[in-house]
């Protein structure tokens, strides 16, 4: 088996110019957990998913502390001050830059090779020099439960 076939597509993608708050709206609008963040072109230059939010090292000043922001010290005011200052930032500033990925005809033993020693949970596949698909753990469940 190859990675074009436990792949998902087509995959909705993100440009990095784009705001965090218009990702996760393409996220919930689309039930996706990643975004592949492509150039005018169609180049993948880096990866969105949901923990990347509001939890990024760089916008742990703007909640002073993480558990602050998702405890018992937050108040409403707070959090809406937090996500608006958040949702208004590029995602090219919280994307992850370093993507791993594979050819469609990459066997799936490597895909699962790659995705478990790099810690990922996600993984482009390319083809011909564009994203065709991608493949998470979801699609490894897939497999498993298939005939």
């Amino acid at each position: 088996m190859e990675a074009r076939d436990l792949m998902t597509s087509p995959v909705v993608t993100i440009k990095p110019d784009a705001t965090v708050g218009a990702a996760a709206r393409l996220m919930l609008d689309n039930d996706a957990s990643v975004l592949p963040v492509v150039d005018d072109a169609g180049k993948l230059v880096g990866i969105l998913s949901h923990a990347d939010f509001g939890l990024h090292p760089r916008y742990r000043s703007t909640t002073s502390n993480v558990y602050t922001l998702l405890g018992s010290l937050t108040s409403p005011k707070h959090l809406e001050e937090v996500s608006r200052k958040v949702s208004s930032k590029p995602v090219r500033e919280v994307m992850q830059r370093r993507v791993f990925t594979v050819n469609a005809d990459a066997p799936v033993s490597r895909v699962a090779e790659l995705m478990t020693q790099n810690h990922i949970h996600r993984m482009p596949v390319i083809q011909d020099g564009q994203i065709v698909g991608i493949i998470t753990r979801h699609d490894f469940l897939k497999l498993i439960v298939s005939d």
